[in-house]
């Protein structure tokens, strides 16, 4: 029994460490961030990316692998981890296409701010968000 609940617990923990691995900076409060999804939550309303409005996509509130991928993405794309052409390619790569979608993204592209900030803890030294170095590659 207690054998059980201990797996049960580990299982837990390694899932948790796995999402939280796979998208950090969705998962961690950040004004700026927060802020730039607010706004094209905002500003982008009434366009969608594959059929979902761009502003239940910015609050989370989307189901299936287009939601979780458009927060990954869009978190890249605020923190400078990818291009504006990198973040349409991933975007289109997973959704129909189509003049709606393009129009989505070139609206979360023009609303940028002009100084993309590094994501948070990870100053040009390439450390990790809590200050740690990333181990060797």
């Amino acid at each position: 029994m207690i054998v059980h609940r201990c797996r049960i617990a580990f299982a837990t923990a390694a899932t948790a460490a796995l999402v939280a691995a796979c998208a950090p900076d969705e998962f961690k409060p950040s004004p700026g961030y927060d802020g730039f999804l607010d706004l094209i939550g905002r500003v982008c309303y009434p366009d969608t990316i594959g059929g979902v409005l761009v502003k239940e996509l910015a609050q989370g509130n989307a189901s299936g692998g287009i939601a979780s991928g458009f927060l990954d993405w869009t978190s890249d794309l605020y923190y400078g981890k990818l291009s504006p052409q990198g973040y349409r390619q991933n975007i289109l790569a997973f959704t129909s296409g189509g003049t709606a979608t393009n129009k989505g993204i070139d609206c979360v592209i023009a609303n940028l701010p002009g100084a993309r900030p590094a994501a948070p803890g990870r100053p040009a030294g390439g450390m990790s968000r809590d200050g740690v170095p990333p181990p060797p590659q």
